[in-house]
């Protein structure tokens, strides 16, 4: 059966994508190094000896160097190995590095011997080094995708993504909803960590709403709205959305007020341009709301977000974040439902809990502690016609509150 792939506008610039290629260049740059090292090895003639008659061959250095560029050359493929293998390549590499490297500073003999071999030896003690932090960060790297996804050990052994093989490697399932189930995996073509929604059931129902969240969330291109890069309908649907390593339900909180106040500004420009599309998201709470490398929030998860055009009406809703109406026996989400939403983020993110303040909290008996607590407020009146009448408004008191701190 024919797969049909539906090919949304790419977000230019990606972190994964920028980051690939100049960690490949470095693996370039220092195997060349390494070639160098051992031609120039080869060429002298002698042996070194420590005090005491230990001796160490030249072919000891020779081994070390040639598993280094083994590894490197190993590691400038590791998005198209298991997840195990890269994650063991950086250790075996920030050992090997150091191993030689150790050997070079400390042993007077290899010093010479590298002096008699190599114009520059302090040339490959930086090399040495550079290989062993590059090893700690493609470790640091590897743990923390399995942390956030399924612990290293159990990584790819038991579980199958249901989409196209010649696709997707290193599939990790994240999180399994009543709707859809969330996927992280690297794309074959160039390696690039992204994150797959695929649905749960094959019921009209979960279909259709599926299919409706494609067509509101595809169209939406905005710096704090993560981007999909691609979308397929036919033989499963599924969509393929930009990774992001954090969010905000694994932020340290309560944050600083200036932090809080500029996140949620962001944020809030997301909603005003999807609100300007008659697009009302419904489910804002910490865990939908994803951070960059560089702190940038991202909203996500648009599965019960509602739009003008909307045919099948998705209910459920996050109750420790919902608005009083959702709660209703006849539930509405409108904007005002995603003002509400917003304003117990920052409740949380200020205070560390996810409750209308009482206003006798510390952080708001400090100067300009007021403003925000009026800001809170008015987001969490309980009768929506006495919220921010839009999201505008709303961003412009938080501005204002930016401008006066």
């Amino acid at each position: 059966m024919k797969t049909t792939i539906l090919t949304s506008t790419p977000v230019p610039n990606s972190h994964p994508a920028s980051e690939s290629i100049p960690i490949r260049i470095l693996h370039l740059i220092l195997i060349a190094n390494y070639l160098l090292v051992l031609i120039l090895l080869l060429s002298v003639q002698q042996r070194h000896r420590f005090a005491g008659g230990m001796g160490i061959p030249q072919s000891s250095f020779v081994v070390l160097f040639l598993v280094l560029i083994m590894l490197h050359g190993v590691m400038m493929f590791r998005h198209r190995i298991p997840g195990q293998i890269g994650h063991y390549g950086g250790i075996s590499m920030a050992i090997v590095s150091t191993m030689t490297l150790s050997l070079i500073l400390f042993s007077r003999q290899s010093i010479n011997l590298y002096q008699t071999a190599y114009p520059g030896p302090e040339l490959i003690s930086t090399a040495l080094v550079i290989s062993l932090l590059l090893g700690i960060y493609l470790v640091k790297k590897e743990v923390t995708v399995g942390n956030q996804y399924l612990p290293l050990g159990n990584s790819e052994k038991n579980l199958s993504i249901p989409l196209p093989e010649n696709r997707y490697i290193h599939a990790r399932i994240l999180a399994e909803g009543g709707v859809g189930s969330i996927w992280y995996a690297e794309r074959i073509t160039d390696g690039v960590p992204v994150v797959v929604k695929v649905p749960i059931h094959n019921d009209e129902q979960t279909g259709m709403s599926f299919l409706q969240e494609i067509s509101i969330w595809k169209e939406l291109n905005h710096p704090n709205i993560v981007p999909v890069f691609s979308v397929n309908v036919l033989p499963v649907p599924y969509m393929e959305m930009e990774y992001l390593p954090g969010s905000l339900a694994t932020l340290e909180k309560p944050v600083p007020v200036t932090q809080a106040v500029q996140l949620i500004t962001e944020l809030v420009s997301a909603l005003m341009y999807a609100h300007e599309r008659g697009i009302v998201h419904c489910d804002i709470k910490p865990t939908n709301i994803l951070l960059t490398r560089d702190g940038v929030p991202k909203l996500t998860d648009w599965g019960l977000s509602r739009s003008g055009s909307s045919r099948w009406a998705v209910s459920g809703y996050s109750p420790r974040y919902a608005a009083p109406e959702q709660s209703r026996s006849t539930a509405e989400c409108t904007p005002a439902t995603d003002i509400w939403q917003i304003g117990m983020v920052l409740a949380e993110l200020i205070t560390g809990k996810a409750k209308i303040p009482s206003g006798t909290e510390p952080v708001f008996l400090q100067p300009g502690g007021g403003a925000t607590l009026a800001i809170i407020h008015r987001c969490l009146a309980s009768d929506p016609t006495e919220r921010y009448p839009s999201a505008q408004a709303l961003h412009e008191d938080l501005e204002m509150k930016t401008r006066n701190q």
